[in-house]
């Protein structure tokens, strides 16, 4: 079985507290039918001093209203953030998102 992905890179301009840019990716896998299907949403700091990973091995279990209520959570709560911060996903964003 082989899983393929797709990337997605969100345009919209979000910014924290501190007027910091934030960006996100979000990273989807197509499996078979009645497969679970993950699914991974990456962030950085406009500055690219933080990097960051979230998973859910299944995306029928995301307990957030929304993605865009976890992006949120990740720009404005640090503490949540920097639980999820990993440094080897800068590799992530050597892609041309465009």
């Amino acid at each position: 079985m082989k899983i393929q992905d797709e990337w997605t890179y969100h345009r919209t301009k979000l910014y924290d507290k501190q007027r910091m840019r934030w960006h996100f990716v979000t990273r989807y896998f197509h499996v078979e039918d009645g497969e679970v299907e993950p699914r991974e949403l990456y962030f950085r700091n406009d500055d690219e001093t933080v990097f960051g990973m979230i998973r859910y091995d299944d995306v029928k279990s995301f307990p957030y209203k929304n993605w865009d209520f976890l992006k949120n959570k990740v720009i404005t709560n640090a503490a949540f953030r920097q639980s999820l911060v990993d440094d080897e996903t800068r590799s992530v964003w050597k892609f041309k998102w465009k």
